[in-house]
Protein backbone atom coordinates (compact mmCIF):
# COMPACT_ATOMS: atom_id res chain seq x y z
CA UNK A 1 0.00 0.00 0.00
CA UNK A 2 2.88 2.41 0.87
CA UNK A 3 4.37 1.77 -2.73
CA UNK A 4 1.04 2.12 -4.03
CA UNK A 5 0.83 5.33 -2.31
CA UNK A 6 4.36 6.74 -3.43
CA UNK A 7 3.26 5.70 -7.00
CA UNK A 8 -0.12 7.74 -7.09
CA UNK A 9 1.83 10.82 -5.62
CA UNK A 10 4.53 10.44 -8.66
CA UNK A 11 2.05 9.97 -10.95
CA UNK A 12 0.49 13.65 -10.06
CA UNK A 13 -1.98 12.48 -7.14
CA UNK A 14 -5.32 11.86 -9.00
CA UNK A 15 -3.58 11.70 -12.56
CA UNK A 16 -5.66 8.80 -14.60
CA UNK A 17 -3.46 5.39 -14.46
CA UNK A 18 -2.59 2.85 -17.08
CA UNK A 19 -4.10 -0.57 -16.95
CA UNK A 20 -1.23 -2.12 -16.32
CA UNK A 21 -0.24 0.92 -13.48
CA UNK A 22 -3.26 -0.34 -11.50
CA UNK A 23 -3.36 -4.12 -11.43
CA UNK A 24 0.40 -4.00 -10.52
CA UNK A 25 -0.52 -3.57 -6.82
CA UNK A 26 -3.67 -5.34 -6.49
CA UNK A 27 -1.24 -8.14 -8.05
CA UNK A 28 1.62 -7.50 -5.14
CA UNK A 29 -1.69 -7.83 -2.44
CA UNK A 30 -2.81 -10.71 -3.90
CA UNK A 31 1.28 -12.35 -3.86
CA UNK A 32 1.31 -11.62 0.07
CA UNK A 33 -1.91 -12.37 0.93
CA UNK A 34 -1.20 -15.58 -0.73
CA UNK A 35 2.11 -15.88 0.91
CA UNK A 36 0.83 -15.52 4.47
CA UNK A 37 -1.85 -18.10 3.76
CA UNK A 38 0.86 -20.57 2.42
CA UNK A 39 3.00 -19.90 5.98
CA UNK A 40 -0.34 -20.28 7.72
CA UNK A 41 -1.27 -23.90 5.73
CA UNK A 42 2.53 -24.81 6.35
CA UNK A 43 2.01 -24.21 10.18
CA UNK A 44 -1.09 -26.28 10.54
CA UNK A 45 0.56 -28.68 8.55
CA UNK A 46 3.30 -29.11 11.15
CA UNK A 47 0.77 -29.09 13.99
CA UNK A 48 -1.23 -31.70 12.86
CA UNK A 49 2.20 -34.39 12.17
CA UNK A 50 3.16 -33.11 15.42
CA UNK A 51 -0.45 -34.44 16.92
CA UNK A 52 -0.26 -37.60 14.86
CA UNK A 53 3.59 -38.56 15.96
CA UNK A 54 1.97 -37.79 19.64
CA UNK A 55 -1.15 -39.86 19.13
CA UNK A 56 1.54 -42.81 17.47
CA UNK A 57 3.36 -42.77 20.80
CA UNK A 58 0.79 -42.57 22.57
CA UNK A 59 -0.50 -45.84 20.89
CA UNK A 60 2.42 -47.07 20.85
CA UNK A 61 3.51 -46.66 24.52
CA UNK A 62 -0.03 -48.32 24.89
CA UNK A 63 0.58 -50.88 23.17
CA UNK A 64 4.32 -51.98 24.98
CA UNK A 65 2.34 -51.60 28.28
CA UNK A 66 -0.45 -54.18 26.91
CA UNK A 67 2.25 -56.83 25.64
CA UNK A 68 4.34 -56.70 28.63
CA UNK A 69 0.84 -57.19 30.96
CA UNK A 70 0.34 -59.67 28.78
CA UNK A 71 3.52 -61.55 28.76
CA UNK A 72 3.69 -61.08 32.98
CA UNK A 73 0.31 -62.99 32.34
CA UNK A 74 1.59 -65.58 30.26
CA UNK A 75 4.25 -66.00 33.13
CA UNK A 76 2.09 -66.26 36.31
CA UNK A 77 -0.10 -68.83 34.32
CA UNK A 78 3.07 -70.89 33.58
CA UNK A 79 3.90 -70.75 36.84
CA UNK A 80 0.54 -71.55 38.55
CA UNK A 81 0.53 -74.34 35.91
CA UNK A 82 3.92 -75.66 36.70
CA UNK A 83 3.06 -75.86 40.88
CA UNK A 84 -0.64 -77.20 39.86
CA UNK A 85 1.64 -80.06 37.63
CA UNK A 86 3.57 -81.19 41.18
CA UNK A 87 0.77 -81.20 43.03
CA UNK A 88 -1.45 -83.20 40.51
CA UNK A 89 -2.53 -86.64 41.87
CA UNK A 90 -5.63 -88.97 41.50
CA UNK A 91 -8.42 -89.23 38.67
CA UNK A 92 -7.00 -86.05 36.79
CA UNK A 93 -3.08 -86.76 36.52
CA UNK A 94 -4.30 -90.17 35.12
CA UNK A 95 -6.55 -88.44 32.59
CA UNK A 96 -4.11 -85.46 31.63
CA UNK A 97 -1.33 -88.46 31.01
CA UNK A 98 -3.67 -91.07 28.64
CA UNK A 99 -4.84 -87.41 26.94
CA UNK A 100 -1.14 -86.58 26.30
CA UNK A 101 -0.41 -90.20 25.24
CA UNK A 102 -3.23 -90.65 23.02
CA UNK A 103 -4.54 -93.91 24.63
CA UNK A 104 -7.59 -91.98 26.46
CA UNK A 105 -11.34 -93.37 26.27
CA UNK A 106 -13.24 -92.16 23.83
CA UNK A 107 -15.59 -90.94 26.33
CA UNK A 108 -14.80 -88.42 29.33
CA UNK A 109 -16.45 -87.25 32.27
CA UNK A 110 -15.00 -85.02 35.26
CA UNK A 111 -18.08 -85.55 37.67
CA UNK A 112 -16.59 -85.79 40.87
CA UNK A 113 -13.50 -84.26 39.83
CA UNK A 114 -12.11 -80.72 41.42
CA UNK A 115 -11.55 -78.36 38.66
CA UNK A 116 -10.15 -75.03 38.89
CA UNK A 117 -8.63 -72.41 36.28
CA UNK A 118 -5.10 -73.99 36.45
CA UNK A 119 -6.47 -77.30 36.19
CA UNK A 120 -8.32 -76.65 33.80
CA UNK A 121 -5.86 -74.77 31.39
CA UNK A 122 -3.82 -78.33 31.87
CA UNK A 123 -6.87 -79.90 30.67
CA UNK A 124 -7.08 -77.87 27.44
CA UNK A 125 -3.75 -77.89 26.18
CA UNK A 126 -3.65 -81.28 27.35
CA UNK A 127 -6.41 -81.72 24.71
CA UNK A 128 -5.25 -79.56 21.97
CA UNK A 129 -3.22 -82.77 20.02
CA UNK A 130 -5.20 -85.37 21.65
CA UNK A 131 -6.66 -87.75 18.88
CA UNK A 132 -8.23 -90.35 21.39
CA UNK A 133 -10.82 -88.16 22.64
CA UNK A 134 -14.14 -87.65 20.85
CA UNK A 135 -16.58 -86.07 23.78
CA UNK A 136 -15.88 -84.40 27.35
CA UNK A 137 -18.61 -83.83 29.94
CA UNK A 138 -17.86 -80.87 32.17
CA UNK A 139 -21.64 -79.67 32.64
CA UNK A 140 -21.61 -78.20 36.45
CA UNK A 141 -17.89 -77.98 37.03
CA UNK A 142 -18.31 -74.33 37.66
CA UNK A 143 -16.58 -73.07 34.77
CA UNK A 144 -15.71 -69.00 34.50
CA UNK A 145 -15.31 -66.71 31.76
CA UNK A 146 -11.80 -67.09 31.77
CA UNK A 147 -12.09 -70.55 31.62
CA UNK A 148 -14.17 -70.51 28.55
CA UNK A 149 -11.45 -68.56 26.79
CA UNK A 150 -8.87 -71.66 27.05
CA UNK A 151 -11.96 -73.96 26.19
CA UNK A 152 -12.14 -71.52 22.46
CA UNK A 153 -8.05 -71.71 22.37
CA UNK A 154 -8.41 -75.72 22.36
CA UNK A 155 -11.08 -75.64 20.25
CA UNK A 156 -9.21 -73.84 17.50
CA UNK A 157 -6.56 -76.62 17.74
CA UNK A 158 -8.34 -79.95 18.54
CA UNK A 159 -9.40 -81.67 15.35
CA UNK A 160 -10.83 -84.78 16.69
CA UNK A 161 -13.12 -83.65 19.64
CA UNK A 162 -16.80 -84.54 19.04
CA UNK A 163 -19.06 -83.51 22.03
CA UNK A 164 -18.25 -80.95 23.91
CA UNK A 165 -20.38 -80.27 27.35
CA UNK A 166 -20.72 -77.62 29.47
CA UNK A 167 -24.28 -77.38 30.89
CA UNK A 168 -24.52 -75.34 34.15
CA UNK A 169 -21.37 -72.98 34.21
CA UNK A 170 -20.68 -69.42 34.46
CA UNK A 171 -19.45 -69.05 31.16
CA UNK A 172 -19.65 -65.03 30.22
CA UNK A 173 -19.29 -62.59 27.12
CA UNK A 174 -15.67 -63.39 26.52
CA UNK A 175 -16.22 -67.33 26.79
CA UNK A 176 -18.84 -66.91 24.09
CA UNK A 177 -16.94 -64.58 21.50
CA UNK A 178 -13.76 -67.02 22.08
CA UNK A 179 -15.84 -70.07 21.43
CA UNK A 180 -17.43 -68.23 18.24
CA UNK A 181 -14.07 -67.75 16.65
CA UNK A 182 -12.82 -70.97 17.03
CA UNK A 183 -16.43 -72.36 15.48
CA UNK A 184 -14.99 -70.64 12.62
CA UNK A 185 -11.65 -72.62 12.53
CA UNK A 186 -13.24 -75.77 13.99
CA UNK A 187 -13.70 -79.07 11.55
CA UNK A 188 -14.85 -81.73 13.79
CA UNK A 189 -16.90 -80.66 16.75
CA UNK A 190 -20.54 -82.14 15.99
CA UNK A 191 -22.63 -81.01 19.33
CA UNK A 192 -21.85 -78.57 21.49
CA UNK A 193 -23.82 -77.58 24.54
CA UNK A 194 -23.79 -74.41 26.29
CA UNK A 195 -26.85 -74.39 28.32
CA UNK A 196 -27.93 -72.75 31.71
CA UNK A 197 -24.70 -70.29 31.26
CA UNK A 198 -24.50 -66.94 31.63
CA UNK A 199 -23.33 -66.02 27.93
CA UNK A 200 -25.28 -62.45 28.17
CA UNK A 201 -24.51 -61.18 31.36
CA UNK A 202 -27.94 -61.57 32.51
CA UNK A 203 -29.61 -60.71 29.16
CA UNK A 204 -27.82 -57.12 29.26
CA UNK A 205 -25.01 -57.98 26.90
CA UNK A 206 -25.54 -59.92 23.74
CA UNK A 207 -22.28 -59.34 21.74
CA UNK A 208 -20.92 -62.77 22.58
CA UNK A 209 -23.99 -64.56 21.23
CA UNK A 210 -24.27 -62.17 17.86
CA UNK A 211 -20.72 -63.22 16.88
CA UNK A 212 -21.35 -67.04 17.80
CA UNK A 213 -24.37 -66.10 15.48
CA UNK A 214 -22.37 -65.22 13.05
CA UNK A 215 -19.78 -68.08 13.09
CA UNK A 216 -22.19 -70.07 12.41
CA UNK A 217 -22.67 -68.53 8.91
CA UNK A 218 -19.40 -70.45 8.03
CA UNK A 219 -19.10 -73.61 10.28
CA UNK A 220 -20.20 -76.62 8.53
CA UNK A 221 -19.23 -79.47 11.40
CA UNK A 222 -21.81 -78.84 14.14
CA UNK A 223 -24.89 -80.68 14.18
CA UNK A 224 -26.78 -79.60 17.60
CA UNK A 225 -26.39 -76.72 19.50
CA UNK A 226 -28.06 -76.15 23.11
CA UNK A 227 -28.21 -72.30 24.29
CA UNK A 228 -31.40 -72.39 26.45
CA UNK A 229 -31.69 -70.29 29.35
CA UNK A 230 -29.34 -68.13 28.55
CA UNK A 231 -30.88 -64.59 28.29
CA UNK A 232 -30.99 -64.05 24.33
CA UNK A 233 -32.57 -61.45 23.45
CA UNK A 234 -34.74 -60.50 19.97
CA UNK A 235 -31.73 -58.86 18.81
CA UNK A 236 -29.20 -61.61 19.26
CA UNK A 237 -32.22 -63.79 17.99
CA UNK A 238 -32.83 -62.05 14.25
CA UNK A 239 -29.05 -63.38 14.11
CA UNK A 240 -29.30 -66.67 14.82
CA UNK A 241 -32.76 -66.59 12.49
CA UNK A 242 -30.55 -65.25 9.42
CA UNK A 243 -27.37 -67.88 10.99
CA UNK A 244 -28.96 -71.06 10.77
CA UNK A 245 -30.81 -69.45 7.52
CA UNK A 246 -27.89 -69.54 6.13
CA UNK A 247 -26.38 -73.15 7.57
CA UNK A 248 -27.65 -76.22 6.00
CA UNK A 249 -25.63 -78.48 8.77
CA UNK A 250 -27.48 -77.64 11.97
CA UNK A 251 -30.15 -80.23 12.72
CA UNK A 252 -30.99 -79.30 16.55
CA UNK A 253 -31.05 -75.78 18.00
CA UNK A 254 -32.57 -75.26 21.27
CA UNK A 255 -32.84 -71.56 22.53
CA UNK A 256 -35.97 -71.85 24.79
CA UNK A 257 -36.54 -70.42 28.31
CA UNK A 258 -34.34 -67.41 26.80
CA UNK A 259 -36.85 -65.01 28.49
CA UNK A 260 -41.12 -64.97 29.08
CA UNK A 261 -43.50 -64.39 26.66
CA UNK A 262 -44.39 -61.42 27.84
CA UNK A 263 -41.10 -59.31 27.91
CA UNK A 264 -40.43 -57.48 24.69
CA UNK A 265 -36.58 -58.44 24.61
CA UNK A 266 -36.85 -61.96 24.90
CA UNK A 267 -36.76 -64.20 21.78
CA UNK A 268 -40.25 -64.03 19.50
CA UNK A 269 -42.45 -66.82 18.70
CA UNK A 270 -42.01 -65.60 14.49
CA UNK A 271 -38.20 -65.99 15.26
CA UNK A 272 -38.58 -69.14 16.94
CA UNK A 273 -40.36 -70.49 14.12
CA UNK A 274 -38.37 -69.31 11.47
CA UNK A 275 -35.12 -71.21 13.46
CA UNK A 276 -37.47 -74.26 13.86
CA UNK A 277 -38.12 -73.71 10.37
CA UNK A 278 -34.77 -73.62 9.32
CA UNK A 279 -33.91 -76.79 11.40
CA UNK A 280 -36.63 -78.56 10.30
CA UNK A 281 -35.36 -77.93 6.30
CA UNK A 282 -31.77 -78.78 7.24
CA UNK A 283 -33.12 -82.19 8.85
CA UNK A 284 -34.45 -82.90 6.21
CA UNK A 285 -31.73 -82.12 3.65
CA UNK A 286 -29.68 -84.55 5.98
CA UNK A 287 -32.49 -87.35 5.85
CA UNK A 288 -32.22 -86.72 2.05
CA UNK A 289 -28.45 -86.96 1.87
CA UNK A 290 -28.33 -90.38 4.69
CA UNK A 291 -31.02 -92.29 1.74
CA UNK A 292 -29.06 -90.52 -0.81
CA UNK A 293 -25.52 -92.29 0.68
CA UNK A 294 -27.39 -95.95 1.65
CA UNK A 295 -28.64 -96.17 -1.77
CA UNK A 296 -25.11 -95.40 -3.22
CA UNK A 297 -23.79 -98.17 -0.20
CA UNK A 298 -26.01 -100.19 -1.69
CA UNK A 299 -25.39 -99.86 -5.05
CA UNK A 300 -21.78 -100.06 -4.46
CA UNK A 301 -21.98 -103.12 -2.72
CA UNK A 302 -24.11 -104.62 -5.70
CA UNK A 303 -21.21 -103.42 -7.74
CA UNK A 304 -18.52 -104.94 -5.56
CA UNK A 305 -20.68 -108.07 -5.33
CA UNK A 306 -20.60 -108.67 -9.39
CA UNK A 307 -16.98 -107.43 -9.34
CA UNK A 308 -16.33 -110.21 -7.09
CA UNK A 309 -18.25 -113.02 -8.81
CA UNK A 310 -16.65 -111.63 -11.62
CA UNK A 311 -13.37 -112.48 -9.85
CA UNK A 312 -14.50 -115.33 -9.03
CA UNK A 313 -15.26 -116.47 -12.26
CA UNK A 314 -11.94 -115.48 -13.77
CA UNK A 315 -10.21 -116.90 -11.24
CA UNK A 316 -11.75 -120.43 -11.62
CA UNK A 317 -10.98 -119.87 -15.66
CA UNK A 318 -7.35 -119.33 -14.77
CA UNK A 319 -7.26 -122.33 -12.41
CA UNK A 320 -8.92 -124.63 -15.22
CA UNK A 321 -6.87 -123.23 -17.36
CA UNK A 322 -3.40 -123.76 -15.37
CA UNK A 323 -4.71 -126.99 -14.71
CA UNK A 324 -5.21 -128.16 -18.30
CA UNK A 325 -1.75 -126.97 -19.32
CA UNK A 326 -0.54 -128.62 -16.01
CA UNK A 327 -1.88 -131.75 -17.06
CA UNK A 328 -1.03 -131.35 -21.05
CA UNK A 329 2.83 -130.73 -19.97
CA UNK A 330 2.47 -133.62 -17.91
CA UNK A 331 1.84 -135.47 -21.04
CA UNK A 332 4.65 -133.89 -22.66
CA UNK A 333 7.04 -135.00 -20.30
CA UNK A 334 5.92 -138.33 -19.94
CA UNK A 335 5.96 -138.72 -23.99
CA UNK A 336 9.34 -137.07 -23.59
CA UNK A 337 10.97 -139.51 -20.51
CA UNK A 338 9.32 -142.73 -22.67
CA UNK A 339 11.35 -140.97 -26.02
CA UNK A 340 14.36 -140.83 -23.80
CA UNK A 341 14.05 -144.51 -22.29
CA UNK A 342 13.27 -145.70 -26.12
CA UNK A 343 16.09 -144.42 -27.64
CA UNK A 344 18.24 -145.35 -24.49
CA UNK A 345 17.22 -148.63 -24.98
CA UNK A 346 17.94 -148.87 -28.98
CA UNK A 347 21.33 -147.38 -28.14
CA UNK A 348 21.57 -150.35 -25.95
CA UNK A 349 20.25 -152.97 -28.45
CA UNK A 350 22.76 -151.34 -31.37
CA UNK A 351 25.74 -151.32 -28.90
CA UNK A 352 24.86 -155.58 -28.06
CA UNK A 353 24.23 -155.94 -31.75
CA UNK A 354 27.58 -154.04 -32.32
CA UNK A 355 29.60 -156.01 -29.20
CA UNK A 356 28.04 -159.13 -31.18
CA UNK A 357 29.01 -158.64 -34.44
CA UNK A 358 32.35 -157.66 -33.22
CA UNK A 359 32.48 -160.96 -31.24
CA UNK A 360 31.80 -163.31 -34.15
CA UNK A 361 34.27 -160.85 -36.64
CA UNK A 362 36.98 -162.01 -34.42
CA UNK A 363 36.01 -165.66 -33.83
CA UNK A 364 35.82 -166.11 -37.34
CA UNK A 365 39.23 -164.27 -38.06
CA UNK A 366 41.14 -166.41 -35.44
CA UNK A 367 39.26 -169.12 -37.48
CA UNK A 368 40.82 -168.53 -40.42
CA UNK A 369 44.22 -167.94 -38.98
CA UNK A 370 44.04 -171.41 -37.83
CA UNK A 371 42.90 -173.22 -40.89
CA UNK A 372 46.20 -170.99 -42.60
CA UNK A 373 48.57 -172.55 -39.94
CA UNK A 374 47.18 -176.10 -40.72
CA UNK A 375 47.78 -175.58 -44.53
CA UNK A 376 51.18 -174.41 -44.48
CA UNK A 377 52.09 -177.07 -42.00
CA UNK A 378 50.75 -179.72 -44.43
CA UNK A 379 52.68 -178.26 -46.86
Amino acid sequence: QARRRAHLSASGGGAPEDEADRRAPEAEDRGAQAEEGGYGGLEEEKEQEAAQRFKDEQQAKRQKAMAEQKRLELERKRREEEEQRKKMEGGLDTILHTLSENVSAPHITLSCIELGSVRLRLLTQALEQNESCLSIDLNRRGLTDEDGLSLGSMLEKNCFLRKLECEGNNLGVRSAEAIADALRKNTCLQTLNLERNNLTADGNDQKGIIRLAEALKENRSLRVLMLSRNGITAQAGEDFVKAVEANEMLTVIDLSGNGSSGNESSLSVDQLRRIDAAAERNRELASRLRRAERRERFALYNEEFKCRQHYMQVEAMRLEVEAHEERRLNRMRARFDRWVEEVEEAAREEKHIIEELESDAVDRAAANASKNKGKKKRK
